[in-house]
């Protein structure tokens, strides 16, 4: 009963829909922060798990999966856990409890085989030449899955051979779903099964008492009222800076900046504020897509919120000082030298360590009257497949069981990433639950980011930054035609495979 009630009480406090931005209503209440809040597993509207009911004693579900690269680890931790530890480690805890649910209900064993990601094209590859059937699954990032997908490496996962992977269920990211389909074909998914896809999501962390001294409005109201705007961050920002020294410019160990960021943020701002480069048609073919005014107007108040004289680029601070950027910039901001700081959400565990109370926000959007806010998940997300290797009863066996992970992932992994996302330094945030809702459930995934068509992203980020003279008409001219091109040579690829 004391656990209902915890659970319960997670329940009502993070459960809401979010519109998508760039995409409609899937007509499903939404469970778990890749498609909205999570929800108490044991109440009536909890959408079924809709998969046969069929034993695979002694069977093994082998995942390629990904090992330790940096100290920041994006190594796979969702997959496997070989026994229960101690309390504090929530999530290996969670994937152990799911796991022995799938054992228990399926006679299915979760097992993996890890190796760094550089390493995962020449492996799968290799299996989809020659199957071992070492492996059945696949979890990788999404950079690396764009280029399986393109080398026909990968199981369409709409095709009717997978019956029961179903991608309008909650526990899958609907967005990811939508936006990574070319011509109704889907090679890799994410949601409630993942974490590190959460992780990999950038977001603006602000110092909150550095909004109490400086007078500020609350930062969760004007989210929840829809006026968290790029002139409203640019605004703040002028307010928070001091130069405590008096030497007439910004340290980033001494003064108070407005905006500590890295090389990745001005992508961010260009999908907070609603941009992309593709779209699809009624057939769910990718065609070119860009608002060059609306990108230059952004680029325009880019320029200003950059600014020198406001923000600090810990990306080329950390070329000169040593440490790299990520960790310069994280301490920058939990030595409390910063009003707002932007990474990936993984950073929201490392700046417990620092001094630095603070809350977690969406990027602000273009203006008060765009629809929803957007955000950016890095290519360095985590997602699930299928190799082309897998074939008659295995990929029965396999597609229902990712299914069934999928599912008792909600009530498991992600109420447990939940938990410790909404804990700051000394306390816990409830306020900052709805703000990861709002984020998971409102990232855009345009085809020419993720598959780097014409480094047209590249490029249009540049005219964000106060060096850069390059309009984004000009810009724009540059690119058009080279996303044309990458578009037809996918589709044929992907044409060859049928």
């Amino acid at each position: 009963m004391k656990k209902f009630l915890c659970m319960l009480l997670a329940a009502l406090m993070l459960i809401g829909t979010m519109t998508a931005c760039g995409t409609g209503e899937s007509g499903i209440e939404s469970t778990g922060p890749d498609s909205g809040a999570a929800t108490d597993p044991e109440a009536d509207t909890r959408e079924t798990l809709d998969i046969p009911d069929t034993r695979y004693d002694d069977t093994e579900l082998c995942f390629l999966t990904r090992d330790g690269e940096d100290q920041f680890s994006w190594a796979t931790i969702e997959v496997f856990a070989e026994n229960q530890t101690s309390e504090s480690d929530n999530i290996s805890n969670a994937v152990f409890e799911r796991n022995d649910r799938i054992f228990q209900d399926y006679g299915v064993t979760i097992t993996e085989i890890r190796k760094i990601a550089n390493e995962h094209h020449t492996t799968v590859s290799n299996e989809v030449a020659a199957p071992t059937g070492d492996f059945l699954a696949i979890t990788t990032d999404v950079g690396n899955a764009t280029t399986f997908s393109s080398n026909g490496f990968l199981w369409d996962l709409n095709s009717f051979e997978i019956e029961y992977m179903d991608f309008t269920k909650p526990w899958w990211d609907v967005n990811m779903a939508e936006g990574m389909s070319i011509d109704n074909r889907l090679f890799f998914a994410t949601g409630d099964i993942m974490t590190l896809d959460n992780d990999a999501t950038f977001i603006v962390v602000f110092n909150k008492q550095i909004v109490v001294d400086c007078g500020l409005p609350d930062m969760y109201t004007l989210v929840e009222n829809g006026e968290w705007t790029l002139d409203k961050f640019y605004e703040f920002e002028q307010v928070a800076v001091q130069d405590k020294n008096g030497d007439g410019k910004l340290s980033f160990d001494t003064d108070v900046c407005g905006y500590a960021y890295t090389q990745d943020v001005p992508y961010c701002v260009l999908f907070g504020g609603g941009i992309t480069l593709c779209k699809k048609d009624a057939d769910d073919y990718p065609i070119y897509n860009f608002d060059v005014d609306r990108a230059q107007s952004i680029a325009d108040i880019g320029k200003l919120i950059f600014a020198n004289d406001l923000a600090i680029n810990m990306s080329a601070i950390a070329l000169s000082t040593g440490p790299d950027m990520v960790t310069l910039n994280q301490t920058t901001f939990g030595e409390n030298h910063a009003l707002y700081m932007s990474e990936v959400m993984q950073c929201v565990t490392r700046l417990r360590g620092f001094t630095a109370d603070f809350g977690i926000l969406p990027f602000p959007k273009y203006n008060a009257s765009q629809p929803d806010y957007c955000s950016m998940m890095h290519p360095t997300a985590s997602c699930v497949a299928i190799p082309r290797s897998v074939n008659g009863n295995d990929l029965v066996m396999v597609n229902s069981m990712m299914e069934a992970m999928a599912y008792h992932s909600v009530d498991t992994l992600t109420e447990q990433y939940y938990e410790i996302n909404l804990k700051t330094k000394g306390a816990r945030d409830e306020q900052s639950g709805p703000m990861i809702d709002k984020i998971l459930s409102s990232r855009v995934c345009d085809l020419a980011y993720y598959y780097g068509w014409g480094g047209a992203f590249g490029s249009l980020a540049g005219c964000l930054l106060p060096n850069s003279n390059t309009a984004v008409s000009s810009q724009s001219r540059s690119f058009k035609n080279s996303i044309g091109r990458s578009i037809e040579k996918l589709m044929k690829s992907l044409n060859e495979l049928d």
